[in-house]
């Protein structure tokens, strides 16, 4: 009968302890991603304190001139943004202008470097890298609206460079990661995994050289690697904010 007490009170004590040890672990746990959140939060306000993003969302739209180099040519091109998704790039080499338009909803491009000389839709992978691109807050801004899961990862090294990791998922599972400089906190690099017609695409964007603007400051060099190797680079020359545009503009472009 002793026996039986004693071997009643192990298994007690043992579901006791279980119960208290999960406890903790709990408590440890809703801690850990309470503080977490907190260090998120506090790394992204000093991010778009920086970056001088309140200048940019009052000014709607920003107007961006530069060349992007590729396979050895040069094309000058201008970039039109406009609050909250609408997008315009212009690019030019030997009298030939790439046109690329979106208006939030639908998106073309005439491009005669492919034998096009009349406004074709978009495929619906262009249309999808576009719609992130045309976003004029940036991914991070308001992420809970727009359906991203963003968890503040381990830091890493980004060519020497000590980084904060900004993990943020699509709601098509998307991954976008952001490194952002633990001292300067400007962004520095960016992968993402995209899912392109059942493939992921994986791509690395390097940004550098930042200059400043009127309230704000941008990123001068932006280069893309894919498996390591540079696809393209844009030098930018100038950024000006707040320039009126006619919503015509990024509609259906005309010939």
């Amino acid at each position: 009968m002793i026996s039986k007490q004693v071997d009643l009170l192990k298994i007690l004590n043992t579901t006791m302890m279980k119960k208290i040890t999960l406890s903790i672990v709990a408590v440890l746990f809703c801690s850990t991603a309470f503080v977490s959140a907190q260090n998120l939060d506090k790394i992204l306000d000093n991010y778009f304190e920086v970056l001088g993003q309140e200048t940019i969302l009052d000014a709607k739209t920003s107007e961006t001139t530069g060349k992007m180099l590729q396979m050895g040519m040069e094309f000058p091109f201008k970039q039109y943004s406009a609050a909250p998704n609408k997008f315009r790039i212009e690019a030019t080499f030997q009298d030939m202008t790439l046109i690329s338009t979106f208006n939030g909803k639908e998106g073309w491009s005439i491009n005669p470097f492919m034998g096009s000389t009349e406004p074709v839709a978009m495929t619906d992978e262009i249309f999808k890298s576009t719609e992130i691109q045309a976003d004029y807050e940036g991914q991070l801004w308001n992420w809970k609206d727009k359906g991203y899961t963003v968890s503040l990862e381990k830091n890493e090294e980004v060519e020497g460079v000590d980084c904060f990791v900004i993990k943020a998922v699509s709601k098509d599972e998307d991954v976008f990661t952001f490194f952002i400089d633990t001292e300067s906190y400007v962004l520095i690099k960016m992968n993402s995994k995209m899912k392109i017609q059942e493939q992921i695409v994986e791509s690395d964007t390097f940004m550098s050289n930042y200059q400043e603007g009127d309230g704000f400051i941008y990123a001068a060099k932006i280069e893309t690697k894919i498996g390591g190797q540079i696809t393209a680079t844009i030098v930018i020359d100038e950024m000006i904010l707040g320039e009126k545009y006619d919503s015509s503009l990024f509609d259906k472009p005309v010939k």
